[in-house]
């Protein structure tokens, strides 16, 4: 994980599907332990330091459907302390569970809300709560982001080992290549 300008955070994670999934077994919903980036050990085009910050943090979870609809996704939102000491959004994101069986790393480009004004900035700023979405899952969800004033802020490297069952018998032709 990369968030140039932070060091000590956290990670929850949880996953956004259609109302025909359910989850068999596992975690559909977790939190990560805090973590401290490391010393930058590689630079951006800009000479930007990038310190990445690793968790390490195993899950397993299975999900049963006998449609593809609304498709699972995982969503990711990472916490830091501030200044205070209090818990603050650092970014939010979501990416698609890829559909092929095998090993898969993805990339989770991480955003956060920005306020609408430069009044609502100014208080933001005055009692130290950035905006933040009071729903997480709003992230996977395409209702309502294309009036949300958003800024980009840090990547998350997701690895997922992807398993399937049954689908080629429920008529689905799914890609046998793994990797992304």
């Amino acid at each position: 994980m990369q968030f140039p300008e932070f060091d000590s955070l956290y990670c929850k994670f949880g996953f956004h599907m259609g109302p025909d999934w359910t989850v068999l077994s596992g975690l559909e919903e977790g939190i990560t332990q805090f973590a401290k980036s490391r010393q930058a050990s590689t630079f951006t085009d800009s000479g930007q330091a990038i310190k990445p910050c690793v968790w390490n943090f195993p899950f397993s979870v299975s999900f049963k459907s006998t449609n593809p609809f609304g498709w699972p996704q995982l969503l990711v939102t990472v916490y830091g302390l501030d200044a205070l000491g209090r818990d603050v959004v650092r970014g939010y994101g979501s990416v698609r569970v890829p559909m092929a069986p095998g090993s898969h790393t993805l990339y989770v480009s991480m955003f956060v809300p920005i306020a609408t004004s430069p009044f609502n900035q100014f208080y933001s700023w005055m009692l130290g709560r950035p905006p933040e979405f009071i729903d997480p899952k709003f992230a996977a969800k395409s209702s309502g982001r294309e009036i949300t004033r958003v800024r980009s802020q840090g990547t998350v490297k997701v690895l997922l080992n992807i398993v399937t069952k049954d689908l080629e018998a429920l008529g689905y032709a799914i890609p046998k290549s793994g990797g992304a």
